[in-house]
């Protein structure tokens, strides 16, 4: 349930400055902003960020991690996305922003509470806000709602002062023509690659080289970390005929996930569109409404909604089918459209006007939310894989503590199991049979022999892992490791060549060659890139920003770059071939979007910027984090 209602009461900023805050309601005096002292993590200029809000900001990151990346998450990984630090960080910068809405005099009043809380479709039955939907939805998500006005209070005049800071963000025409031509310009150059690879036969490296190479190399041929490990496989599959599913289960489980398994409301409508001319006059517009007004009188009257559509109805598609839309859904018609559309009960007829259009629409049926046809069988789906999970885990649970004490071997033969061993791996090897598995490495590099680790997670069971043998991090002396060192250098000497040799052939072009002229005695192939924009870069490579800003640097009076571009361990020779201005048409076309996605982008730097400069003169005081 919660899920849904954040997805309605977030912005892309909010998300990022006060993290994943639940909607409240008040009507009946509950509200307060004051709320019991907890313990504390941190201080901002005074006012205490509690430990509870600390945690629950933690959890839903953690949450949000694991459903975008469907993967399990060690506390080696938690403590590598340094989860701790953003959760706090979101309050902190929440917590800066309220003080500053104080400061800017800006409030939440009860009115706008009410006004924004009976906006949310989840508080509503019919199109209209319901005071025991209110209660129902907060009961089945917990939620008290002393606490959620708090919340929402908070999440409102956040809001305010976001839009407060960004009001002074303005985008000047020239902006736009200027982002308009860095996104849609393109460029094409013809080019040379110079590899490495075409001067390995030429270079030999010397004893000495070899020698100096290695000293001032060590961390290129350190052997990292490595360990052995034996371990027991509980597979899912092997489980699966025990997990038993029952009907009441389903059903619980189904009343508990409500959200995951219901679809919104839908309605079944018919419509009369009488369009609007675009530059109607007036009175044009006048006797357009005097029409549709009668229309929806004779409606209202008892006149068959179908025959009048049939009759008087400009829409060709469905005029012959007496205006009817089948079923339709939130986000499939005009906004004006859909606030008359799903506030109709069934039987009813209303009007709503667009810019383009006046519309009867009458609803002939109103389903409300409901549970999706497969609802029971992807419910019943997933409480057997969490079973058969719960299953495989209690087994791995009990061979674990049977190994604190024993061998692994014994402990495998008494479970029917097959012992596994690894060979020596570092963490970011793959497991024999099983590929690619951090969690696994991540534990079995933490063994000591004999040591048991603890279960470790995979797609398709648990493992239960034993240390059998540990390496620590070594350089092999040079005589041990001579012809990888030898590869090295020559690898590196025949890079240095390539180097000279696409900073002599530049020298040529400068000089008044082609590039045809200088490819061929080289033994190279003039290739051309074809026309791309800045987004796709050059040969599709968007990422390497020091060659695509050289390509689009380049023109007819200064066609070659200052020097060779190093890329993928090549040296490119780039040459201008030609140049496409944007359409300044399109321009007009697309203009509107354009600014709002600029001013998006200025409001985030300047959010950005005045949130550094709040914290730097701001007052904080951060405890130890759990």
């Amino acid at each position: 349930m919660l899920k849904w209602v954040r997805k309605y009461s977030r912005s892309w900023f909010i998300a990022i400055a006060i993290g994943a805050i639940a909607v409240v309601f008040i009507f009946w005096g509950v509200g307060t902003m004051n709320s019991p002292q907890f313990q504390q993590v941190a201080a901002v200029n005074g006012s205490p960020i509690a430990m509870t809000a600390y945690l629950r900001q933690y959890n839903d990151l953690v949450k949000e991690y694991q459903q975008r990346s469907q993967a399990e998450l060690t506390p080696e990984m938690i403590k590598m996305m340094r989860f701790k630090e953003m959760a706090l960080n979101r309050l902190i910068q929440e917590e800066l922003l309220l003080q500053a809405g104080i400061r800017l005099g800006l409030q939440v009043s009860d009115g706008e509470l009410q006004q924004q809380i009976q906006s949310y479709p989840f508080f509503q039955q019919n199109g209209k806000f319901d005071e025991k939907r209110y209660f129902w939805v907060l009961s089945r998500s917990r939620l008290n709602p002393q606490e959620f006005e708090e919340q929402e209070r908070r999440r409102l005049l956040l809001k305010k002062v976001l839009d407060d800071v960004g009001s002074f963000v303005k985008v000047s025409d020239g902006e736009l023509k200027e982002a308009f031509r860095m996104e849609k310009e393109a460029v094409a150059v013809n080019y040379l690659v110079v590899s490495p690879e075409r001067f390995l036969a030429q270079v030999e490296p010397g004893e000495a080289d070899v020698a100096k190479y290695y000293q001032e190399h060590q961390a290129e041929f350190k052997v990292p970390d490595r360990v052995r490990v034996s371990y027991l496989l509980f597979k899912l599959r092997d489980f699966q005929e025990q997990a038993k599913v029952t009907p009441a289960a389903v059903e619980k489980y189904l009343d508990d996930h409500s959200e995951e398994y219901t679809r919104a409301k839908v309605i079944r409508a018919r419509q009369i569109l009488l369009p609007l001319a675009p530059k109607a006059t007036p009175a044009e517009r006048q006797k357009i409404a005097s029409q549709a007004a009668a229309l929806e009188q004779q409606a209202r009257e008892g006149a068959d909604f179908a025959d009048l559509a049939r009759e008087h109805s400009q829409d060709a598609a469905t005029k012959d089918k007496g205006g009817d839309l089948g079923d339709v859904r939130r986000g499939q018609q005009p906004a004006e459209w859909e606030k008359i559309a799903f506030s109709l009960p069934p039987g009813e007829v209303g009007q709503a006007t667009t810019p383009q259009a006046i519309y009867l629409i009458k609803v002939d049926e109103v389903r409300e939310k409901e549970r999706i046809p497969e609802a029971a069988a992807k419910a019943g789906k997933r409480l057997q894989e969490e079973q058969t999970r719960r299953l495989a885990r209690e087994k791995a649970e009990q061979a674990r503590k049977e190994l604190s004490g024993g061998n692994l071997a014994a402990v495998a033969k008494k479970l029917g199991l097959s012992p596994q061993e690894t060979p020596l791996m570092a963490m970011k090897d793959p497991v024999p049979g099983l590929g690619v598995q951090p969690s696994f490495n991540q534990v079995a590099l933490g063994l000591k022999p004999q040591e048991v680790g603890r279960l470790v997670e995979l797609p398709d069971g648990l493992a239960v892992l034993q240390g059998v043998e540990r390496q620590v991090e070594h350089l092999p002396p040079l005589m041990q490791i001579k012809e990888k060192v030898r590869a090295a250098v020559k690898q590196q000497q025949a890079a240095q060549k390539a180097e000279a040799e696409a900073a002599r052939l530049l020298k040529e072009l400068r000089g008044g060659k082609t590039l045809a002229q200088v490819a061929a005695p080289a033994g190279l192939k003039v290739e051309n890139s074809g026309l791309f924009t800045r987004t796709q870069g050059f040969l599709g490579q968007h990422q390497d920003e020091a060659l695509n800003r050289a390509a689009f640097l380049l023109s007819r009076e200064n066609p070659y770059p200052p020097q060779p571009l190093a890329w993928q361990h090549k040296y490119y020779l780039l040459a201008f071939s030609e140049r496409r201005e944007p359409d300044a048409k399109e321009f007009d076309k697309v203009r509107e979007t354009l600014k709002k996605q600029v001013l998006e982008q200025k409001r985030q730097v300047m959010l950005s910027s005045w949130l550094d400069a709040e914290r730097q003169q701001a007052k904080i005081k951060i405890f130890e984090l759990p």
